[in-house]
């Protein structure tokens, strides 16, 4: 069987695998439609609740304290 590579649309992280079994049991992430997939590193931002959130901020980034905000 050939080894298809597999490219973590991320960071870039190329590995090879025989199937899409093969990639999920090393931990890759792939989407329903087989056309994005995510390195181990990676994939943890793409996973169930937090794929919701994946992308739009950057790593480390957390939202600031709001203040005085009126409760009526």
């Amino acid at each position: 069987m050939r080894a298809r590579l597999y490219i973590c649309d991320d960071c870039g992280r190329e590995d090879e695998f025989t199937s899409y079994v093969k990639a999920r049991s090393a931990d890759w992430a792939i989407s329903k439609d087989y056309k994005k997939c995510y390195c181990p590193n990676c994939a943890p931002d793409h996973r169930l609740g937090a794929a919701n959130n994946a992308g739009d901020f950057p790593k480390g980034w957390e939202q600031l304290k709001i203040e005085n905000i009126y409760k009526g």
